[in-house]
């Protein structure tokens, strides 16, 4: 018998392993064989070794339309043309685009949405969001219907994009992010303070307000408190908002600022920090980088957009405060030298353990896969 396809499409491939391997691993343990449509990056064979096959995509990211996702539409067809049965799984913006344009290809298996969060045109000025959300907007009118599944990171995202009728329907699930394995970031004790150590791991990109993290640091001292910044992440060429070398050498050149830039020991880093920090300015859906602070045992100051306020619990796990406030990240700053940050570290670990591990969110993707392959009928999947 046939096993099931579940053929993933997404924007980079790094991006899909760093996050969805696991539920990729899951989904094989269930009977499904997994194919990767994404860019091409030198990770094929890290994918072939767990048994999942990469096809380098014709569309490349980069800008609010990226370039070749018509061809790319055309892959999608060509690789689900003599196989059933199928789901498709795009993944944020980049892969609805490609799925829609699929449809219009003739291309119609059951689909899962994952919405990664709105990403570049939700944390940017007006003209790019509104653009941006009539894009979502056109992209769920060509996508919903009884056999898509939307998978959102946080409560507000779903009906940003008009997932009203199909939350109604039961056709919407909120997942803890992308789940992270708490074995991989044991709870160790907090170092020695004075100083307070605060920890930014993401993309270098403004939509992470590392420039705000920054400034209310340098304001934050100023103020007399003894707290030091480091900040993990390299830049993205391919977004027009990532910080240029000048910008991230004026961040290195700060006082009390330490730019590392990107690392694979993410876990030893967290372990000699205090504390997490994240002023976004939006976009996000659940950032990883949160939920594995938050597994290591270390609470989180942030800005209380769509999830990381949902995830963060003011003054229980954390400090949530408003978007683009500098001085308000100060004062948070300046209450988190003060706080007992080993309880809430604690209190932060729970909360992962009770919805976040990979066990927990890719069990409920895969029994998405499930529930659309037991009511889907027989049919071609390209007409």
């Amino acid at each position: 018998m046939t096993r099931p396809l579940v053929l993933c499409l997404v924007n980079e491939t790094w991006f899909f392993r760093s996050h969805f391997l696991p539920w990729a691993r899951l989904a094989r343990r269930a009977g499904f064989d997994v194919a990767v449509l994404a860019s091409a990056d030198g990770q094929a064979a890290v994918l072939a070794d767990e048994g999942i096959s990469l096809v380098p995509s014709l569309a490349a990211r980069g800008g609010l339309v990226p370039r070749g996702l018509w061809r790319a539409a055309g892959q999608v067809r060509d690789m689900v043309a003599d196989r059933q049965p199928v789901i498709l799984h795009a993944f944020g913006l980049h892969g609805m685009a490609v799925a829609a344009l699929a449809r219009l290809r003739g291309v119609r298996p059951p689909l899962v949405v994952s919405v990664t969060g709105l990403g570049f045109v939700a944390a940017n000025g007006r003209a790019v969001r509104l653009a941006g959300g009539l894009v979502a907007n056109m992209l769920r009118m060509v996508l919903d219907g009884d056999a898509t599944r939307w998978l959102t990171e946080n409560p507000h995202d779903g009906p940003r994009m008009g997932l009203n009728r199909a939350a109604a329907a039961g056709r919407v699930t909120v997942l803890t992010g992308a789940g992270v394995d708490p074995e991989a970031f044991a709870v160790r004790a907090l170092p020695a303070r004075p100083p307070l150590r605060l920890i930014l791991v993401a993309r270098m990109v403004r939509s992470k307000g590392v420039d705000l993290a920054v400034a209310a640091l340098t304001l934050a001292r100023r103020a007399g408190v003894d707290a030091t910044l480091t900040l993990v992440g390299d830049g993205d060429p391919a977004n027009p908002r990532s910080y240029d070398d000048k910008e991230l050498a004026a961040f290195a050149a700060t006082p009390g600022i330490r730019v590392l830039g990107r690392r694979a020991d993410v876990a030893e880093l967290l372990a000699d920090h205090h504390l997490f920090i994240l002023p976004s300015r939006g976009g996000e859906g659940l950032p990883r980088a949160l939920l594995e602070a938050a597994a290591a045992g270390r609470p989180a100051i942030v800005t209380d957009v769509p999830g990381c306020g949902d995830f963060v619990v003011d003054d229980a796990t954390g400090f949530v405060v408003a978007p683009g406030d500098v001085a308000a990240l100060a004062d948070a700053i300046g209450r988190a030298a003060k706080a007992d940050l080993a309880a809430m570290g604690l209190e932060a670990r729970a909360r992962v353990e009770r919805s976040g591990t990979v066990g927990i969110v890719g069990g409920q993707v895969v029994a998405t896969y499930r529930t659309l392959l037991a009511a889907e009928p027989a049919r071609p999947v390209v007409t």
